[in-house]
């Protein structure tokens, strides 16, 4: 890795060490923005799909719209190819993937989901980062949207992702969030989420 890189990943850490109690997801968001171009980035906590033998119930700290988070859980949830085999292998052995790699072994429902749903949404790809605490064992995973028009996944994001998710973890073992704005999508009606979740910083492209 060239040192400029390291001088960019060490700055998003020094973000994140001094976010407050509760407040690191937001920091987080800013400082890989800021100093990674990583924009609406956002986190899945206990992923169903890494996390087994858990209960299941994802938390997802987003700025995406709710209606955009609601369509997820309720349609395209386990059509997701990181929750494939070949994604949770690429996930647990390597600690990052990228839509576009597990594209070329998905199925038609696991296509449908990235160029129906996601592109519909202006993402044509995504980068998926495993963070995992050392103090729980505890699994998030840490998302990041690509709209191709804009930027593409590079080499260089790869390793950076590589390198990030082991550094971040201690960092996950305190609340993401406070608890009255934790957000549990299965558990909030639509008005609920509306309250809990921030609208998407940028605007997405319309449908076509």
């Amino acid at each position: 890795m060239e040192q400029l890189e390291y001088r960019r990943l060490i700055k998003v850490l020094e973000h994140v060490a001094g976010a407050r109690a509760g407040e690191l997801y937001p920091v987080l968001v800013e400082a890989v923005a800021v100093h990674l171009g990583w924009v609406d980035a956002f986190v899945a906590e206990n992923p169903a799909y890494l996390a087994l033998g858990s209960d299941g119930e994802e938390q997802y700290l987003t700025m995406f719209r709710p209606d955009f988070v609601e369509e997820y859980v309720e349609r395209w949830r386990w059509n997701n190819p990181f929750a494939s085999r070949d994604g949770v292998a690429c996930l647990t052995r390597r600690g990052v993937a990228t839509l576009g790699q597990l594209r070329l072994r998905a199925t038609g429902p696991e296509r449908d989901f990235a160029d129906t749903f996601l592109r519909r949404n202006g993402i044509d790809d995504m980068l998926k980062i495993v963070v995992r605490s050392p103090a729980t064992g505890a699994v998030s995973t840490l998302g990041v949207p690509f709209d191709g028009d804009r930027r593409a996944i590079g080499p260089g994001d790869l390793l950076m992702a590589a390198t990030l998710g082991p550094l971040l973890s201690p960092y996950f073992d305190a609340n993401l969030v406070p608890a009255p704005v934790r957000a549990q999508v299965r558990d909030l009606t639509s008005a609920e989420r509306d309250v809990t979740e921030p609208a998407a910083p940028r605007k997405r492209r319309p449908t076509s």
